[in-house]
């Protein structure tokens, strides 16, 4: 009679382990490497807190320079050019949408002006460049690029 084997042999085994290893090591770099999930993730993280506090920046400017030219013909008009009346207010503007700001808005008269402001809770600021142009408007609104 012949003896029967019913298990699996050690070379099987070992290739099964070199395969399961081989699986492992190559869904882990998906998720962790260079241009893996996590790193992706962080990245369109990083971009929606740019848009979102780039939107909030141009929605405050909006908002203050709509209250300054529609207080301009009251009692209560402002003074100064546009960008002098958005620089005073645009904290205080910033604040009620949530966000925190460092920086300046300077005089009509200055040009490459930037203002860094932070979402309450968030880790980091985005810093925004915008110009005045001679006419007292704020304009070329955009992200500070960095070389």
């Amino acid at each position: 009679m012949m003896k029967s084997n019913k298990g699996i042999t050690l070379v099987a085994l070992v290739i099964t382990i070199i395969v399961l290893l081989i699986l492992a090591g190559v869904s882990i770099s998906l998720v962790v490497g260079d241009n893996g999930i996590m790193t992706r993730a962080k990245d369109a993280g990083t971009k929606t807190n740019e848009a979102d506090a780039l939107e909030s920046f141009k929605l405050a400017v909006a908002s203050i320079t709509s209250e300054y030219y529609s207080n301009m013909y009251t009692a209560s008009a402002p003074t100064g050019t546009v960008a002098a009346y958005v620089a005073s207010k645009i904290k205080d503007e910033l604040e009620t949408l949530d966000y925190s700001f460092t920086g300046t808005m300077a005089s009509a008269t200055k040009d490459g002006n930037e203002i860094t402001i932070t979402k309450t809770g968030a880790k980091t600021g985005v810093t925004i460049l915008y110009d005045v142009t001679s006419s007292g408007n704020v304009s070329n609104i955009k992200l500070k690029t960095t070389p």
